[in-house]
């Protein structure tokens, strides 16, 4: 069978966006840092870039660049000329899902089409294992208080690590103060959809052993090669590769900076006071402009991370990783933390058109930028290299002087609304830097919806925050697919809330629902209990599995089922009659 792949017009897209943006406007407004008219946000970006906010590692990053070898020396002139822009070598159109699944399939087979059934496989497999560790490292201090009853029981099938996962989305949707409570008997806090799915010691159980690497095989912290992402990166680099084979990304994408929230103590935590989260974990991620589909990704470590370092600094080694799997004709956007001269010309050859706001002291740039001086709002220069004629610098004059680089955007003018006070007026802006707030949010809108069911929950591990963000991205993805898959056949299509849902119910059709008390589920409605008369007996199936009271006696039951003619306990008769019939 050959891939689906589904090219999408503009129309259709902003059909779905205006689609999905129905299902979480109670959660959003016009104070919330999303604009409601693109229109009026088209300086949003560029404005939020004050030269006094520069970081440290934007010190590095030009300090780095000053110190390239490249023999690149380019000259500016300020005689713009268009015919000699080149942008049909390498132009991309289209792009959508690839895969085989047919319209109409369920939420669960697009998210096992990145969550897969190996990857859940090995995290079960680990989880095990490290249940084992813990337990030959604490038995021998258990044992002289007199401890011995060992209560973990090995995860026997990837169904119920999948109904654990099913339940920490739930979790995400129906936010309650604490785990226990999903389980409590108040009506006000019990969740019924997590009691009939799983038993509150079990679940507790799997969250305290829970571990997706192989603890065997990690790097010590002394090893030259280590790295901070150690337990995290096989999993990682499974995600990467399911989230870019079954999706072509649209012709326009972002690179920007995501953070997860994180406030404990660890060497990677950054602090980015002009992001929503202002401290945590950084993650570099390339998204598309449209829907916010994470593309690639790849967590900050410092400098003992995976991306390959050069002499032409941090920002460059970024943009070049996440778009080395790119396709010719894609056109990115970035900030001025990662722009530069150089890398504007090396993603040239690379077939990548590129736009970005630029610091005025970066290398090769025209040597009189920084007394470029504007005089009336919405006036623009713009400078064109000599030597490569698809690299051009345009300033544009608004509340101040913006500069931006591209090396595929010709000189063109149109106009975005301002509103002053009340009033809307318009202003004369080149076409480049309207075009790169337009498609500039593609990782904050990846954020915006990835914390509407955020399923974060504290915890003392901190690489656990790493892999819920990575969970909610792969919930968004599958979304992402799903959507642009199913449109326009759906009159209306799924909102990423019923998404969810109907994720969770695709999950736990797979696994049969356990019994967890008195009110069980049987599959088998004929089967009744009935009270036993006179004493009690021992329950069939904890004999069967060698079950025991604390004190090392049966398990005994006054309960017996009316057609099997069998003693059960409270907690056996749907799983018994689940096994047998």
């Amino acid at each position: 069978m050959s891939k689906r792949k589904s090219d999408l017009t503009k129309e259709e897209i902003e059909a779905i966006l205006l689609a999905s943006d129905d299902s979480v406007s109670d959660l959003s407004s016009e104070d919330d840092g999303w604009p409601v008219d693109d229109s009026l946000a088209d300086v949003s970006f560029i404005l939020n870039n004050d030269p006094g906010d520069e970081t440290d590692e934007d010190q590095a990053n030009d300090e780095e660049a000053a110190n390239s070898a490249s023999t690149f020396k380019p000259s500016w002139t300020e005689q713009m000329e268009n015919g000699q822009i080149d942008l049909k070598q390498h132009q991309k159109y289209g792009g959508g899902p690839k895969h085989n699944l047919p319209v109409g399939s369920e939420a669960g087979d697009y998210f096992k089409m990145l969550f897969t059934n190996d990857m859940c496989e090995k995290i079960r497999e680990n989880t095990n294992k490290y249940a084992e560790f813990v337990k030959s490292a604490t038995i021998e201090k258990w044992e002289p208080i007199g401890i011995k009853k060992w209560r973990w029981k090995p995860i026997e099938d990837i169904e119920e690590l999948f109904s654990f996962i099913a339940i920490i989305l739930i979790m995400g949707i129906a936010k309650l103060p604490r785990i226990k409570d999903y389980w409590s008997s108040n009506p006000m806090l019990g969740n019924d959809k997590v009691k009939r799915t799983m038993a509150r010691d079990r679940f507790v159980d799997i969250y305290r052993f829970f571990h997706i690497s192989d603890r065997e095989n990690e790097v010590s912290p002394n090893d030259p090669s280590f790295y901070m992402m150690r337990k995290l990166d096989p999993f990682m680099s499974c995600l990467r590769s399911n989230f870019q084979m079954h999706f072509e990304p649209y012709p326009h994408l972002s690179v920007d900076e995501a953070m997860v929230k994180y406030k404990g103590r660890l060497g990677i935590v950054q602090y980015m006071p002009n992001k929503p989260v202002k401290r945590g974990i950084k993650v570099w991620a390339l998204c598309t402009s449209f829907f916010g589909y994470v593309y690639n990704f790849e967590p900050y470590c410092g400098k003992r991370d995976k991306l390959p370092r050069n002499d032409n600094g941090l920002g460059y080694s970024v943009v070049t990783f996440l778009t080395k799997n790119l396709s010719k004709g894609h056109h990115i956007y970035i900030d001025r933390f990662y722009t530069s001269v150089v890398l504007m010309k090396d993603l040239l050859k690379s077939g990548i058109f590129a736009r970005g706001t630029v610091n005025t002291n970066r290398k090769y740039l025209p040597t009189n930028i920084k007394n470029v001086k504007l005089a009336d709002n919405g006036s623009s220069k713009c400078f064109q290299c000599i030597e490569e004629p698809n690299l051009t610098c345009t300033v544009w004059k608004d509340k101040k002087e913006i500069f931006l680089l591209s090396n595929g955007a010709k000189n063109e003018i149109t106009t975005v609304k301002r509103r002053i006070g009340g009033n809307v007026s318009y202003v004369t802006c080149p076409k480049v830097i309207a075009d790169y707030n337009k498609y500039m949010g593609g990782v904050d809108l990846a954020d915006q919806y990835r914390k509407y069911y955020d399923i974060s929950r504290k915890s003392r591990k901190w690489w656990i925050y790493m892999f819920w963000y990575l969970l909610d991205t792969t919930v968004n993805n599958a979304y992402i697919i799903y959507s642009t898959t199913n449109f326009p056949s759906e009159k209306k299509s799924k909102t990423p809330l019923d998404f969810r849902m109907s994720l969770i119910e695709a999950i736990l059709k797979e696994k049969r629902i356990v019994e967890t008390g008195p009110q069980a589920i049987v599959k088998n409605k004929s089967h009744k209990r009935i009270k036993i008369d006179g004493r009690k007996k021992r329950c069939i199936r904890c004999i069967s599995l060698k079950r025991k009271t604390i004190s090392n006696r049966a398990i005994e039951s006054s309960w017996t089922c009316e057609i099997c003619q069998v003693c059960l306990c409270v907690n056996c008769f749907g799983p018994y009659h689940n096994e047998h019939h």
